[in-house]
């Protein structure tokens, strides 16, 4: 886990292309303009110094990885939209190839960053931090809007239709797929993730179809029928 740069992750940091014969891929990075989690905004021109300075040391890593680096990038720029990429060839190496086969998938299709802020302001009344200038380290990959810690966080802001989507094509590619262990191993911990949280929207969708609760309503009951839309939708998805 990396813990001496701060790594962003971006809906909108999408994947634009994908080469598997090339073993080639190209997108974002990040965008300008866009309020993230965070509350942070990255503005035009923050890349500028540092894409000047570092250009041929910025790294392609996998998962924010540095003991899984693709390479570097034969373009890296920022244009209107946000900081645009092309890598080099993915190197040849079992991760690198299990990534250009979940881009392939539709799993793997957004970006992340690896920086420290160099200088920023922050503007109360609209309770955002504007960057303005970034020390840019990695571009990386990622499977779902991950930060820092975990590669599956990302899932809990989706709505059940994303969650499910998701979910089918985690379970397409990890049933036909040919991954390494690693691979299979994270993609397991996804779908068992997916999994509870479609359960978790169902219910909530129950809920939000009934009255409010009031004594007619026993708390024994309502926990009952929450157990049994759990286990009915932990069944469907198994059975996928």
């Amino acid at each position: 886990m990396v813990n001496w740069y701060d790594t962003k992750s971006y809906s909108f940091g999408e994947l634009k292309d994908l080469d598997m014969k090339g073993r080639r891929v190209s997108g974002y990075l990040s965008a300008f303009g866009n309020k993230d989690w965070d509350g942070d905004i990255i503005v035009k021109g923050a890349f500028t110094k540092t894409l000047k300075e570092r250009k041929g040391e910025i790294r392609f890593l996998n998962q924010h990885d540095w003991k899984q680096p693709h390479g570097f990038f034969d373009v890296l720029e920022e244009d209107e939209k946000g900081l645009y990429f092309v890598s080099n060839p993915l190197i040849d190496t079992s991760y690198s190839t299990d990534a250009l086969k979940l881009y392939e998938a539709g799993i793997m299709k957004e970006h992340s960053i690896g920086f420290h802020v160099i200088k920023d302001e922050y503007n109360t009344k609209e309770d955002t931090r504007y960057i303005n200038e970034i020390k840019l380290f990695e571009g990386s990959n990622v499977t779902l809007g991950a930060n820092s810690n975990t590669p599956f966080t990302g899932f809990k802001s989706m709505t059940k239709p994303e969650v499910d989507k998701e979910l089918k094509l985690f379970l397409k590619a990890y049933r036909n797929g040919t991954f390494t262990d690693e691979t299979f191993g994270l993609m397991e911990i996804a779908i068992r993730q997916l999994m509870k949280q479609s359960a978790d929207l169902a219910v909530e969708d129950y809920k939000s179809l009934k009255e409010p609760f009031n004594d007619t309503h026993e708390g024994a009951d309502v926990e009952e029928k929450e157990v049994e839309i759990l286990n009915e939708y932990l069944k469907k998805w198994q059975k996928i």
